[in-house]
């Protein structure tokens, strides 16, 4: 009769404890990449020790002793930590190296609540302070000498043996044992965050299968602060038939209802699934929707698509698809805005190039108008803003570009209201007249000293006065709104009586011009009829001021103000001194040399 086999205590706690460390989101990742066995002949552990671990991820464990499932999971955790730092590494001397760093794990691992240490291994006099660091442990170790009762403690863990076996390192599964602890990392971060918002789906301990885009994202949220905020606010779609439908070969973004979509048909490698993740939250944080302004809608995002890449190229975040992407060193330190207009001088060229989404157009997608759009894309940018301070303002050493910066603290800037900057640059023109004093004719005399005469202010003669002049040609054809129209001409006027404008030349412009003569700024304010709404040629309306200039009618400088809507032919040639004053979100079909001001409501 054979006998019936009874029950391992032992073995039956320490498969439970490599249960919890299964289970446990920081440390799963590690695990499911790691070699163990129970040593039962001793090969690694001796009879007396706990287990032992290896640099290519082999753990040995001595299943014959008696401990705890929390106490085992509490030692499986010190060696995973171990390992996923990168700590079993050979130094001399060896001793007081592999104390520091079983040392610095225990206290790491303390802080996890994951267990106790087995009951022979605690109540030991450890070295003072909470430093986390082998580096500065193993130096004091080092400096001071070990106590006697830490290398009591050392003996009890190992056995007598070495708790660290090394071999040559190796990646069998392309990845490092650090990625696989920063993918832990992030796992506890997002676990953790969703516990406490209440909206985890998860209904046991087991970990989630993600997708290789979620993992992503949490690694964005965990190891790279510039991009963390932006990344846990957008939804991710991976749904291949509806990428298929939009035509998304490969990425594309939606700020305005957070949702950033993947083709998992694309295929891509993790490298390359982190280089395109940041590169669409880089169209989300740096406001490029919005940025557009008029322009051609793909040409723009393949213009930001160039200065996008070239940036995380030099940060070195992740690696560019293979499949190809808009890269090109002559457009380095150069903003999105001028590498549009040197794509724009060879539009044929241009319209070959192709973003993320593939050929159906530009992976900024979207409606770009609404409220939500509006608020979205203001909480990107604060987002993005407080992502930089953390990175350039934190422990760690700087790794952003100069033009990243820049362009980051420019949004970050309110930007000058249209009136404000206007009236700027009638300042620039028409400074305040200079008054001066004159005992020509005394002013009246204080009765407290009058045998004091006092100097009199002396107005600006009339010749100076009468030379505070500028010219305006307003754009009257029928796609101008009459709104904007009656906006531009009471701001015109309120700028001109506030800064002593003695006149303003008109110039009424559709399909030809009409000079309206010298107009008094505040003619303008009561009533004034204005002549056009035909078509748009801007042209005649400037030339016939030079006209005017040359007879030595008007001011051979200028200054010039010229008001449209955009809508005018594809170039106009202004030489005196100007501005342009247009709509917001309209802009002029060439590039213009004068300042251009957006009018808003």
């Amino acid at each position: 009769m054979t006998r019936k086999a009874g029950r391992n205590p032992a073995l039956e706690a320490c498969q439970a404890g490599l249960e919890i460390i299964k289970k446990h989101a920081l440390f799963s990742p590690l695990f499911n990449h790691i070699y163990y066995r129970h040593d039962n002949d001793h090969s690694y552990v001796s009879s007396r020790g706990w287990l032992a671990v290896n640099n290519q991820g082999h753990l040995w464990l001595n299943a014959k002793r008696h401990a705890r499932p929390e106490q085992w999971a509490r030692m499986i955790a010190q060696s995973l930590v171990a390992l996923g730092f990168g700590y079993i590494t050979p130094r001399e001397p060896g001793e007081q190296w592999e104390l520091a760093v079983l040392i610095a794990c225990m206290r790491f691992c303390e802080a996890l609540k994951i267990g106790p240490l087995p009951d022979e291994l605690q109540s030991f006099p450890f070295p003072e302070g909470s430093n986390t660091d082998p580096e500065v442990l193993f130096r004091q170790l080092t400096e001071e000498g070990v106590p006697r009762e830490l290398l009591q403690w050392r003996a009890l863990y190992g056995g007598g043996g070495n708790y660290f076996i090394y071999d040559k390192p190796s990646h069998p599964y392309g990845v490092t044992w650090q990625e696989l602890l920063a993918e832990g990392l992030s796992n506890s971060v997002s676990d953790a965050l969703e516990k406490v918002g209440g909206y985890s789906l998860k209904t046991d301990n087991s970990p989630r299968r993600l997708t290789l885009a979620q993992k992503t994202r949490r690694q964005i949220m965990t190891l790279y602060p510039l991009l963390g905020a932006l990344a846990a606010s957008f939804d991710i779609e991976e749904d291949a038939q509806l990428c298929s439908q939009y035509d998304i070969a490969v990425a594309a973004i939606d700020v305005g209802v957070g949702k950033i979509w993947i083709n998992p048909a694309a295929h891509l490698k993790p490298a390359e699934m982190l280089f395109v993740f940041a590169h669409e939250l880089l169209h989300a944080g740096l406001n490029h929707a919005s940025r557009r302004r008029g322009r051609d809608a793909e040409l723009w995002n393949v213009a930001c698509d160039f200065i996008i890449n070239d940036w995380l190229i030099e940060m070195q975040i992740g690696a560019p698809p293979a499949i190809g992407l808009l890269y090109d060193a002559r457009f380095s330190g150069m903003s999105a805005e001028e590498i549009y207009d040197d794509l724009a001088q060879d539009m044929r060229k241009a319209r070959k190039l192709i973003t993320l989404r593939g050929r159906a157009g530009g992976d900024i997608i979207g409606e770009d108008h609404d409220r939500r759009f509006t608020d979205a894309e203001a909480y990107c940018r604060r987002a993005l803003w407080q992502g930089m301070d953390r990175c350039l303002y934190g422990t760690t050493r700087g790794t952003l570009p100069a033009g990243l910066i820049e362009e980051i603290r420019s949004l970050a800037q309110p930007p000058v209201p249209w009136d404000v900057a206007l009236a700027e640059w009638f300042d620039e023109h028409f400074p305040p007249p200079e008054r001066h004093r004159s005992y020509a004719r005394p002013s009246r005399r204080q009765s407290a000293t009058p045998d004091i005469p006092r100097a009199a202010i002396k107005k600006p003669s009339d010749e100076e006065l009468c030379s505070r002049v500028f010219g305006v040609v307003l754009d009257t054809s029928g796609s101008m709104d009459p709104k904007l129209l009656g906006k531009a001409l009471g701001a015109i006027a309120s700028y001109a009586l506030s800064r002593d404008v003695f006149a303003v030349r008109f110039i009424c412009c559709d399909a030809r011009a009409y000079d309206r003569g010298w107009v008094r700024p505040e003619d303008l304010v009561h009533h004034f009829t204005l002549q056009g709404r035909g078509g748009t040629v801007l042209q005649p309306g400037v030339e016939l001021l030079n006209a005017l200039a040359l007879r030595g009618d008007f001011p051979r400088g200028g200054p010039v103000l010229v008001i449209t809507d955009g809508f005018c032919e594809e170039h106009v040639t202004v030489a005196m001194e100007h501005a342009w004053l247009l709509p917001q979100g309209h802009r002029l079909p060439f590039v213009p040399r004068g300042k251009v001001f957006s009018l808003s409501e």
